[in-house]
């Protein structure tokens, strides 16, 4: 499965130092109401609240490819788009180049509906169908379990990059299980650069404890598609 890919993997991973090599990937299971929330598997599920930074790519066409790493910058995933794809499928994979969820773009979708899937099996995870055209642009996320409400709703302002994702709970209100922000340009020398010479940008990821971090991770890079989309139209 993973031959086609692994030239371009093997290029994102020279950005990556190889540490931290996750176990072995679990099955899906629903979210566990208040407690944990697990769509790709418990082993992303961690005890305390997590910071992953999450860089495009030097270069990278269509913001396709991204690099995650944890605050201590450690990595954590790759995101990045299947060969010849031109921008409708894309992998998240673990530091060993393993797909560990399968993001694919519906054809003749409407509203730009994505897919998230169990990359070996085929299983649905997800839906993930953008409402642009109201006053308030936000996302839906309807989880493979029959149920016609969505599961997980993301708000804000998705031109500067600082939306948070919530959960729909059983009783009034939401639950927010994470949260995206983009770095300031101002904020070091560095980043005033690197914005000044490339397209390539910072995104910091915070996840709540409990939280499948592939999961989020997997929708917080899907957003950045979705209005690059809605952009472009």
């Amino acid at each position: 499965y993973q031959q086609p890919y692994q030239q371009q993997y093997q290029q994102v991973q020279q950005h990556v130092p190889q540490q931290h090599v996750p176990q072995q990937h679990q099955q899906y299971q629903q979210p566990a109401g208040h407690g944990q929330v697990v769509v790709v598997g418990p082993r992303f599920c961690l005890p305390q609240q997590t910071m992953l930074v999450m860089q495009e790519q030097f270069g990278a066409f269509r913001n396709d490819n991204f690099t995650i790493t944890d605050s201590a910058g450690r990595p954590f995933f790759v995101l990045a788009a299947a060969p010849f794809s031109i921008g409708s499928k894309r992998h998240l994979l673990d530091v060993t180049n393993t797909p560990i969820v399968a993001m694919e773009k519906k054809l003749l979708s409407m509203h730009g509906t994505w897919v998230l899937s169990h990359p070996t099996n085929g299983m649905k995870l997800a839906e993930v169908k953008p409402a642009m055209m109201s006053l308030k642009p936000s996302v839906k996320v309807y989880l493979n379990d029959g149920d016609k409400e969505a599961d997980f709703t993301i708000k804000g302002d998705f031109r500067s990059k600082k939306f948070v994702i919530s959960q729909r709970l059983p009783g009034p209100g939401d639950r927010v299980v994470a949260s995206v922000q983009r770095e300031s340009r101002f904020s070091s020398s560095t980043a005033f650069l690197m914005n000044a010479m490339t397209d390539a940008q910072k995104y910091f990821l915070t996840i709540e404890p409990g939280v499948d971090a592939a999961f989020v991770t997997a929708l917080a890079t899907l957003c950045d598609e979705i209005f690059n989309d809605a952009q472009g139209a």
